[in-house]
Order: C-alpha cells, then sequence, then structure tokens
C-alpha cells in the first residue's frame, strides 16, 4: 500500500494536514492490527466514493463531509465522526445510530447514507438525538464546521451529560 495515499486518505477522514499524517506514517512502525484496520478503511473509502452522487462526492472530497436529502425531513449532513455524525440542516440536531461491530468510519458513513435515503423511518427510530447548535445563531452552511471544530477543540473538557446515555430508543423497557 502507498503510504502517502494512506496519509491523504487519513489527513481527509481525520480532518488533519495530510504533511502531518504522512511524517507520523512515516516515522511510527504500524503494527499488524493497526495496519489492517488502515487497510478496511481505506477499502470503505472507496466503497463510499462509489456510492455516493457526483454532488455529494464533491462535498465529500472538498469539505470532508456531503448531505443527504431525506424525503419528508429536509436536508441532514454526515459528518466524519463516529458518534452523532447525522446532522440535521434544520434544526441542528445531531443523531447517532450505528452497527454494534466496529466499522471503518467509512462504512458507517456509507450505511448511514444508504438508511437515510432509502428507510429514513427505520433510522429515526433507533437513533439516538441531542441539540447540538441553536437555529438561527449561525448561518446553516456552517453547521457542519462548527459542529467539527467544537468536537475537536482542544478547550473542550469532560463530557455532556448528553453524551453519557447511548441506550437507543428501540426495545427500551
Amino acid at each position: 500500500m502507498d503510504l502517502g495515499r494512506l496519509a491523504r486518505v487519513l489527513g481527509q477522514t481525520w480532518g488533519r494536514r495530510e504533511a502531518d499524517v504522512a511524517d507520523e506514517v512515516d516515522r511510527t512502525p504500524i503494527p499488524a492490527p493497526l495496519s489492517a484496520r488502515m487497510a478496511a478503511e481505506v477499502r470503505a473509502r472507496k466503497l463510499l466514493l462509489r456510492t455516493l452522487s457526483p454532488v455529494q462526492r464533491e462535498e465529500f472530497e472538498s469539505r470532508g463531509y456531503f448531505s443527504v436529502q431525506v424525503p419528508k425531513r429536509g436536508k441532514f449532513w454526515i459528518l466524519p465522526s463516529s458518534v452523532f455524525n447525522v446532522l440535521h440542516a434544520a434544526t441542528g440536531t445531531s443523531y447517532c445510530a450505528g452497527p454494534r461491530a466496529e466499522v471503518p468510519l467509512s462504512d458507517l458513513m456509507l450505511a448511514q447514507k444508504l438508511l437515510l435515503e432509502n428507510d429514513p423511518d427505520a433510522f429515526f427510530e433507533v437513533a439516538n438525538r441531542r441539540a447540538e447548535l441553536v437555529p438561527g445563531r449561525i448561518p446553516e452552511s456552517l453547521y457542519p464546521r462548527r459542529v467539527l471544530q467544537a468536537r475537536c477543540s482542544s478547550s473542550a473538557t469532560g463530557v455532556r451529560w448528553s453524551e453519557l446515555s447511548m441506550i437507543p430508543h428501540r426495545d427500551r423497557l
């Protein structure tokens, strides 16, 4: 596997500069389980890119996230994060629904895209949700960037109480 290409992919996925990731990749020996995980992420990313529409692909390649139009519910962004990564454009509410098994991030994003486009009721039936932003405070187009910046901020200490409850709504009590 070409380490430069791997650094580019991981840099985009993790929201870091390619040069910084390339330096880390060059200096750090990759343990076998980690290299397998990286290879799985590269394969998952290729699959995700093949299934995105041309508009979604352009969004993803330029911003690192993409939008999905959900029938009767509006526009949602799927962010490169493993929790609360589905963000409603109109309300600023974020949703979290994923498989029980550990999967590459790109596979998670693809599964959420397909579910939102084809069976949104199933997605919202099991998804946890939390208010991420107050609508109207910032322009809608800046929601995804603001959420990602806030999550990566070094000033964020501790855990929000809403992050402690990750119990799916289905089959609850």
